[in-house]
């Protein structure tokens, strides 16, 4: 079975409920605009892995698609509850939040944590920067509470966020219908546990174009390719 070949996925996922392959095949059907049928893959596969982030954030995207802001972002919440380091939902939590006129202090804390993730990200750096500036002309206002009789206070610079050429180049490049937003190790290893040894390998692939882990995407290619072979043989 081929990743990339819906047909058979959409096989397997028939007599495979419990598949943790379900993230892919409703990514495919998100891509296609089929919403009715992603949200639905989605609901079934989350009875069975209901932390799976990759699963969540299709979901999320399905939400956002419809229309449903609030559902969204709570969708986005758990995702990041379990994956803190996902940065394409952690950018769009800022987005939703903003739609939806969420408190300024809720939306710098979002923006923070874009930041951490990526520090070349421009508009997290720009809303931070900007929210900061206005805190700092708020506390330095005649009769302001807590102030004492201004004094010359230069203001700080604001420094360029530098762009990243790279990362632009990374987030771009996505050969297999398995995006790189779903290929994680967290997916290799379930893969290789339920005997789908040549999708696993797949998804490493992806993790490799990505950039990620080089020396662990080849201990786990050599360790897969082994069982593989082993399997062959008998």
């Amino acid at each position: 079975m081929e990743l990339t070949n819906q047909i058979q996925l959409e096989l397997y996922f028939a007599d495979h409920f419990d598949t943790v392959m379900f993230s892919v095949l409703a990514d495919i059907y998100l891509n296609q605009d089929d919403l009715k049928r992603a949200r639905r893959v989605c609901e079934i596969g989350l009875r069975h892995h209901e932390h799976d982030v990759a699963g969540l954030f299709v979901l999320a995207q399905v939400e956002k698609a419809e229309g449903n802001l609030k559902n969204t972002e709570k969708i986005l919440e758990k995702v990041l509850l379990y994956a803190e380091d996902h940065l394409a939902a952690s950018e769009m939590l800022c987005e939703i939040q903003t739609v939806l006129g969420r408190a300024q202090t809720k939306l710098l804390r979002s923006w923070q944590h874009v930041l951490r993730l990526d520090p070349d990200n421009r508009t997290a750096a720009d809303f931070i920067t900007k929210v900061k500036g206005n805190k700092l002309k708020h506390a330095l206002k005649p009769g302001a509470a807590g102030t004492k009789p201004a004094k010359h206070v230069s203001k700080p610079k604001k420094e360029k966020p530098k762009t990243s050429v790279s990362r632009v180049a990374e987030k771009s490049s996505s050969p297999l219908n398995v995006s790189a937003r779903l290929a994680t190790f967290t997916l290799v290893a379930v893969l290789k546990n339920q005997g789908l040894f040549e999708q696993a390998l797949d998804v490493l692939d992806v993790l490799e174009q990505k950039g990620d882990n080089k020396k662990k995407v080849d201990q786990e290619r050599k360790s897969i390719q082994t069982l593989l072979k082993n399997t062959q043989e008998d």
